[in-house]
């Protein structure tokens, strides 16, 4: 940078903090002494009142809640009906096929299986590494609308999805779809980001989320507001999320 630059640069710094509004020092703290201290009051009873509250609720509640505040969608059932109901849902949306976590990271024993034998065509696996497969893999994957994947947690407070993504688990299966079924265990919910990642400890969060080839944090359906301020569903991602309690 020459010098002319510099003191251009200078000049202008000097002339904007020149320029800015001054601020004016607080005053000195005033004491009142006509205000008594709550806990001086002569009217204040000396006797705690009992506290009452009730259960907490289950973090499975706690999560329902949060995620249908944002438009998204819980539902619970037992391992051996999920096949079914999936095999439904796409029939009732007219999707042909699904993208899906291979069978290892679902935790529906068969499932994969299943949901081939009732006619669903289900695309696995991971994209090609040569730069044609590599497109042709893309161009049919983004026609597919239903995705389903497991999850690595939900996050209760904010009805959360923590999503890994890595060999066996595509990404796209949780972003380019219009409908996104996460499929979650009792045993995965936590109360919030922090508490998941004490309980897995230091170690396993380096070999969680430090091997991953993406971490994905999912609230819902996708949203944008970007256009003039008109919110958006479904432009960045699916439309629909349905997280799917598996018990």
């Amino acid at each position: 940078m020459s010098d002319k630059s510099k003191a251009r640069i200078l000049g202008n710094i000097r002339q904007a903090l020149a320029a800015r509004p001054q601020i004016v020092a607080a005053p000195p703290h005033v004491a009142y002494p006509d205000v008594i201290p709550l806990v001086a009051h002569p009217a204040a009873s000396t006797a705690a009142a009992p506290l009452t509250s009730a259960p907490p609720a289950p973090l499975t509640e706690v999560f329902r809640t949060a995620l249908e505040a944002l438009n998204g969608r819980v539902v619970m059932l037992p391992a051996a009906q999920v096949g079914a109901w999936l095999l439904e849902l796409a029939r009732a949306r007219g999707y042909p096929r699904a993208l899906s976590w291979e069978q290892a990271y679902l935790p529906v024993p068969g499932l994969v299986a299943e949901l081939a034998a009732g006619g669903l065509g289900v695309e696995q696996g991971a994209l090609p590494n040569d730069p044609a497969g590599r497109a042709a893999a893309l161009a049919r994957w983004e026609q597919i609308r239903l995705g389903v994947t497991g999850a690595e947690a939900a996050l209760a407070a904010t009805g959360t999805l923590a999503l890994r993504s890595g060999a066996g688990r595509p990404r796209l299966a949780s972003l380019s779809v219009e409908v996104h079924v996460a499929l979650v265990t009792p045993d995965q919910f936590y109360a919030d980001w922090a508490a998941w990642l004490a309980a897995l400890g230091p170690e396993a969060v380096a070999e969680r989320l430090g091997t991953a080839s993406n971490t994905v944090l999912i609230s819902g359906p996708s949203r944008t507001g970007d256009i003039e301020m008109t919110l958006t569903v479904g432009v960045h991602g699916p439309r629909e999320v349905i997280v799917m309690i598996v018990t």
